[in-house]
């Protein structure tokens, strides 16, 4: 009695299988660029001075009168309540500006 080989077991189809190597991609540096544009950086400058102007006038709110000048400071503090300076065009913030640098830096 013979018995013969099973459906090509060991045969065709089971060798080992020869790969191509995996070419390695080429690595290229690239940066993102960001660009502001001039109307944004106009705008957070007119927000950073809007701030600015708030905190000062959180300040001049909290101020005790005991100055000589105590009338026009209620005339100021009550235009503040008012909102009066709520809602500055920025020719003002500038002008404003212009004013604070000029009592800092001694201009």
């Amino acid at each position: 009695m013979t018995i013969d080989k099973i459906g090509g077991i060991g045969g065709s189809g089971y060798e080992p299988k020869r790969t191509t190597p995996v070419k390695k991609a080429e690595s290229k540096e690239t940066f993102d660029n960001v660009s502001i544009s001039d109307t944004a950086k106009q705008k957070a400058s007119e927000a950073r001075l809007q701030a600015e102007v708030q905190t000062i006038t959180r300040k001049i709110l909290s101020t005790p009168d005991d100055s000589d000048r105590s009338v026009k400071l209620k005339e100021i503090k009550e235009k503040l309540k008012n909102g009066d300076y709520d809602n500055l065009s920025s020719d003002v913030l500038n002008t404003i500006a212009d004013r604070i640098s000029e009592t800092m830096l001694g201009q």
